[in-house]
């Protein structure tokens, strides 16, 4: 690599067992307590089983994993400090960066008397450390600068490579510094999602800060918007490359030679291969993904994608960049664990994919992404590869309907396919072609015709249905009030599940929800877009496990729990 200069417990919440009904509201959040249990999703039991899909995607470093992770969390609060600053004294500032500083990567730098500064500048030693001498000081000062305040970590995710390990840390609704449009003189408090990047290198046996970096959601809008404009205009364009911070310590070069008539010629060997994936509620469209011909008609996305469509919407169609749709036969296997689903065409629409090895692919070597961002046109974009451990890491950013989109070499030959892993960053993650590989082996031995299928509608009813015509009775709630509290996390159309009871009582909305869909499928899970309808309105989540979450902005706390058949939901006006 080239070194140059991130029965219920409680059949019902009784609220004043849960609330002191005072002016102002504490939440004694420990008498909320429900069992562990969480339900499995065993739908992929309706499968064929000789079609089941073994292949183990989980890295071989989990221990290593765990001590980076142990490690990225001490990086963070070594440079953003408490949430609360302000009590935080001179003392203990200094303490907490000369802590940080300790963890900075500073090889020692063999000596040669003729140079310059009496070391030896060519020796990688020396570049070590100037990257990790500019970077590690200089992105304490820089954050410090911008007064970035955080409240929780959302994920963490670790990737190993041969001399290095990656973690990058996203960090939900975080709060920034910046210099006001409006008066320049001003400073404003800005929310925003901020990921972190940090490298770690081995230093006498210890993990040690090399380089990292920070980006905010902002960073990558302007870039997608770009692409998104040239898709809807035009049935293919190539994309402009990001600019990565990724340079200081990666060699791009190889990715740079990729001219537009190679791209061209990738393009046209492979467009026919990628089709667009949309799923409806009536005519809303619920998600979208992309996906690709892996065989002879047959389609392999993600099942992130799959599992949004049976609980949000009523049917998915998929077509290819011309607009041509093509009829659905059914679903053929799953494997959620690593995030791939198969689906049969009723036609045997031909395939000209060919897998690759990613064996053979390098760290810096080029890889080439065709997608539809929009579901209008395809767009080509480029990055490199940053690291391989059972998932490809790339320096390619990707939206949420990138996710199922095919990951090609130079040679137009598919090493992977991106999931939902990473989004909105400038690192996605794919799934490797080992996994693909085992979906085309199995299947290029069956007749098309003979492979079984299970249909949407089926799976739909028997796990994930719901009663929409049904209309929810808001019970006790006075109607001025449920006018008020609906527009939280847009509830009413994020949670379809038959609501059993409601009521109301001094600021305080309590609801509770029938899991009728299936005892397969949490209540959690349900209510995923809920969940994510609250952060995007930036509510801060303060608590998160599979049977209890806690949400809270300025205004309202949101309690939401799941027990056996059902989800309870409260919404206290603070």
């Amino acid at each position: 690599m080239k070194k140059k200069l991130l029965i219920i417990v409680l059949l019902f919440i009784e609220i004043s067992s849960v609330y002191a009904l005072t002016k102002n509201f504490t939440i004694d959040t420990s008498k909320l307590t429900f069992s562990s249990n969480s339900k499995k999703n065993n739908v992929t039991s309706e499968f064929n089983k000789s079609y089941n899909l073994t292949y183990n995607l989980s890295s071989s470093n989990e221990e290593l994993k765990e001590e980076i992770t142990s490690l990225s969390k001490k990086v963070t609060f070594l440079l953003l400090g408490e949430s609360d600053k302000s009590n935080e004294t001179s003392e203990e500032y200094y303490e907490r960066r000369h802590e940080y500083m300790d963890l900075r990567y500073n090889p020692s730098v063999p000596k040669d008397p003729n140079s310059f500064t009496g070391l030896d500048e060519n020796s990688q030693e020396y570049k070590d450390d100037i990257v990790s001498g500019l970077s590690v000081p200089g992105m304490f000062n820089k954050l410090d600068e911008m007064n970035v305040t955080y409240k929780s970590i959302d994920s963490i995710r670790i990737s190993v490579n041969d001399n290095m390990v990656i973690s990058m840390v996203s960090l939900p609704d975080v709060s920034i510094k910046k210099e006001d449009p409006d008066n320049p003189m001003n400073y404003v408090n800005e929310k925003t999602n901020l990921v972190m990047y940090y490298y770690f290198k081995k230093l006498d046996n210890k993990y040690k800060l090399y380089y990292l970096f920070g980006e905010i959601t902002d960073d990558l809008n302007e870039f997608f918007g770009d692409i998104e404009d040239s898709e809807i205009t035009k049935s293919f364009s190539i994309s402009k490359n990001y600019d990565t911070q990724l340079n200081d310590i990666y060699d791009f070069s190889k990715m740079n030679s990729l001219d537009d008539g190679k791209l061209n010629e990738l393009y046209n060997k492979n467009n026919q291969n990628v089709l667009i994936l949309n799923a409806y509620y009536n005519t809303k469209l619920v998600a979208s993904a992309n996906g690709f011909l892996i065989n002879d008609g047959l389609v392999v996305t993600t099942w992130s994608f799959m599992e949004k469509a049976l609980i949000n919407s009523q049917y998915f169609i998929i077509k290819n960049s011309d607009g041509t749709i093509y009829d659905i036969d059914g679903i053929v296997t799953a494997n959620p664990q690593n995030d791939i689903v198969v689906i049969k065409l009723k036609e045997k629409v031909p395939s000209t994919t060919i897998l690759g090895n990613i064996d053979d692919m390098k760290v810096e070597d080029p890889v080439i992404l065709i997608s539809s961002k929009t579901g209008v046109g395809l767009t080509i974009q480029t990055g490199i590869i940053t690291s391989k451990d059972g998932y490809i890491q790339s320096a390619l950013p990707l939206q949420e309907t990138d996710a199922g989109s095919p990951l090609y070499n130079a040679n137009g030959m598919v090493i992977g396919m991106n999931t939902s892993k990473s989004i909105n960053t400038s690192i996605s993650m794919a799934i490797e072609s080992k996994a693909l590989n085992e979906i085309k082996n199995k299947f290029s031995n069956i007749d098309f015709s003979a492979i079984d299928t299970v249909s949407f509608k089926e799976l739909k009813e028997k796990y994930y249905y719901t009663n929409y015509s049904k209309e929810s009775v808001i019970n006790s709630i006075p109607s001025s009030k449920w006018k008020e509290f609906k527009k939280i996390g847009n509830i009413e159309n994020n949670i379809n599940m038959e609501l059993m009871k409601a009521s109301y009582d001094n600021n305080v909305v309590s609801l509770r929800y029938h899991n009728g869909i299936s005892k397969y499928i949490s209540g959690m899970q349900l209510a995923s877009s809920f969940k994510e309808e609250l952060k995007k309105s930036g509510f801060e989540q303060s608590l998160d496990t599979s049977t209890k979450c806690i949400y809270k902005n300025t205004k309202y706390k949101i309690i939401i729990m799941d027990e056996f058949d059902y989800l309870i939901v409260v919404m206290v006006k603070l």
